[in-house]
């Protein structure tokens, strides 16, 4: 069966209780993967984290090209930006197919980058604009999500880089292969940025 790719996570977890404990979940390759329950659905939030040697800089050009490294995100049929309305603001469009009998999911989302220039940390937050451009038929829209990534400069050209995921999928997802996906997905997503990183 195939799995559900790391853009459509973007759309099976919703928004999280803050008060609530992360629970690690997998913890391979110097990557972890921690879960927590959802308050007002049956799907989990994610976080995932990991060190990479890369630069920050590095980490931020990928994130602002994430269309020209589709192959990262698993099961992403299309993903492209849509509009840069400036230099720290895009909106991209992702379209990932879902296992049978899941409808496939698309969605835009305006991605906003930040740079503390004290601690050199970066950070984005993307939110879903599920009006800015028409629905196809037979694919579900993703009318809510809030995602970032995190990257900590922790040495010479070295970050921690962590991403976490909380929204609402719409349509009709079984809860136990969105909370399935919402560990293995994004470790394998991991696995792929710093393949695409690092070689």
């Amino acid at each position: 069966m195939k799995h559900i790719g790391a853009p459509l996570l973007l759309l099976i977890t919703c928004s999280a209780g803050l008060a609530q404990d992360w629970i690690l979940k997998k913890d391979e390759q110097d990557i972890k993967v921690y879960t927590k329950q959802n308050n007002s659905s049956g799907f989990d939030s994610f976080r995932a984290t990991m060190k990479v040697n890369v630069s920050v800089g590095e980490i931020t050009k990928f994130l602002k090209n994430m269309d020209k490294y589709p192959e990262a995100f698993p099961e992403t049929k299309e993903l492209k930006i849509l509009k840069r309305p400036n230099d720290s603001t895009q909106i991209q469009y992702t379209y990932t197919e879902a296992p049978w009998p899941v409808s496939d999911r698309d969605g835009v989302y305006e991605m906003i980058f930040r740079t503390n220039s004290k601690t050199g940390q970066m950070s984005t937050r993307a939110r879903a604009l599920p009006s800015f451009i028409s629905e196809k038929e037979g694919v579900v829209r993703i009318k809510r999500s809030e995602s970032y990534w995190i990257a900590t400069p922790i040495g010479q050209n070295k970050i921690r880089l962590e991403y976490i995921v909380n929204a609402d999928p719409g349509g009709s997802i079984p809860g136990w292969l969105a909370n399935s996906a919402a560990v293995d997905i994004p470790f394998d997503t991991f696995v792929n940025i710093r393949k695409a990183l690092t070689k």
